[in-house]
């Protein structure tokens, strides 16, 4: 009788057990989507209500818990050790999210040079992400970079590069190698890179511009070549920018996916520490 007690008592131990160990898997999985939904572009807009985007932090949650392999968790000998853990699971989140985000925040430093160059310095508008006054053309193309990530299906590359994180790197296991921190600081470049690429059409057709201006202000000293040139200039600039549409597209979806193959290194590096 004392050993099946004690059976039972054994077996109700593994099932408290193993519940619980879940759970600290599943709210080490929601620390991580909710930095992901911090900062990744379009799930952390603040457009979307609150309420839905908690909703499917959780929600992703459940389904991820469910069908990932749960990890051997460490042992946790104090509560900062915790926190840490907790701290380490939102910040790969929050990485995950950057890297995606850094599409966009190269589509809106070129829409902010465009908008200087073409005579747009003062008319900015707001932003509802940042809180502050954007260049016009900026956030034209932010909208537009937008609608062109989502049929691109790039908010299903932001989730595929979620799930795999877990495999690269389980939960409770997130390590702070320097070379993580030297690859994230190396593709912090890509803003520059992707800002020269989408507005070098019109920054070269402007560029010309100014040059036939200069060139006609030599010719013809007695013509106000600032006050003719101030609405050539914003002609010009709107009609290579709406004709270079098609390659702002294209520049888009070859950037998304050079963003995505790089995190897929950078979880390989993280991974491997």
């Amino acid at each position: 009788m004392s050993i099946n007690q004690k059976c039972g008592k054994k077996d109700l131990f593994d099932f408290v057990q193993y519940g619980s160990e879940t759970i600290q898997v599943f709210l080490l999985i929601l620390l991580r989507i909710t930095g992901l939904f911090l900062m990744a572009p379009v799930f952390s807009s603040k457009s979307s209500p609150v309420p839905i985007r908690v909703g499917l932090v959780i929600l992703m949650s459940i389904i991820l818990v469910s069908v990932l392999n749960q990890p051997e968790l460490p042992l946790v000998e104090s509560i900062w050790q915790l926190v840490g853990m907790a701290a380490k699971e939102l910040l790969v989140g929050v990485v995950i999210g950057l890297m995606f985000r850094l599409l966009f925040m190269g589509v809106k430093t070129g829409g902010a040079i465009l908008g200087y160059q073409i005579g747009f310095a003062m008319v900015s508008v707001p932003d509802v992400d940042s809180a502050d006054q954007v260049s016009i053309i900026a956030r034209f193309w932010f909208l537009l970079a937008t609608l062109i990530f989502l049929s691109i299906n790039g908010h299903h590359l932001v989730i595929t590069a979620l799930a795999d994180s877990f495999q690269a790197i389980p939960p409770g296991m997130v390590t702070m190698p320097s070379s993580v921190g030297e690859l994230i600081i190396k593709y912090t470049g890509y803003v520059f890179v992707i800002a020269v690429k989408v507005a070098a059409p019109v920054m070269v057709t402007l560029f010309l511009t100014d040059v036939s201006l200069g060139i006609i202000a030599k010719m013809m000293p007695t013509m106000n070549v600032f006050f003719v040139g101030f609405p050539i200039k914003i002609g010009v600039g709107l009609v290579v920018l709406a004709m270079s549409l098609p390659l702002f597209s294209y520049i888009l979806g070859k950037s998304l996916h050079v963003l995505d193959n790089e995190l897929r290194v950078l979880f390989a590096v993280w991974g491997e520490v």
